[in-house]
């Protein structure tokens, strides 16, 4: 079910990323890792993802402007912002800029994998 899935990853700290990108690799879907949204958009145009997981603070543009301009493109792309970020404003932005999860750092990449193909099903 996952082979030929393309996640982007976004992450200013691709350190972050590392476990999870292997688990999803692991598990079969093909990943692309990029640090800020400026390259998150670029890749996204250039090879479409399935899925975007996506930090918020980062340089270019943060996650939430990354997010909504994925979402103008294609409001069907899920969208999971993944933060050390966890008031409730940040949960508030994260659905204002129209991302379907909201996982805050550190997180089991397990939880994140579940999370993830729950969306892929819709």
């Amino acid at each position: 079910m996952t082979q030929g899935l393309h996640i982007l990853l976004v992450d200013d700290q691709p350190k972050m990323m590392e476990s999870l990108d292997f688990r999803l690799r692991k598990s079969g879907y093909r990943t692309t890792l990029v640090q800020n949204g400026e390259l998150a958009l670029q890749s996204a145009r250039s090879d479409p993802p399935s899925a975007v997981i996506l930090d918020v603070t980062m340089p270019e543009l943060n996650g939430y402007q990354t997010c909504r301009e994925l979402k103008k493109q294609r409001p069907d792309l899920p969208v999971i912002i993944f933060t050390g970020k966890a008031e409730p404003a940040d949960r508030f932005w994260a659905l204002e800029c129209g991302a379907d999860d909201f996982v805050v750092k550190p997180a089991d990449p397990a939880v994140i994998m579940k999370k993830l193909e729950a969306l892929l099903r819709r």
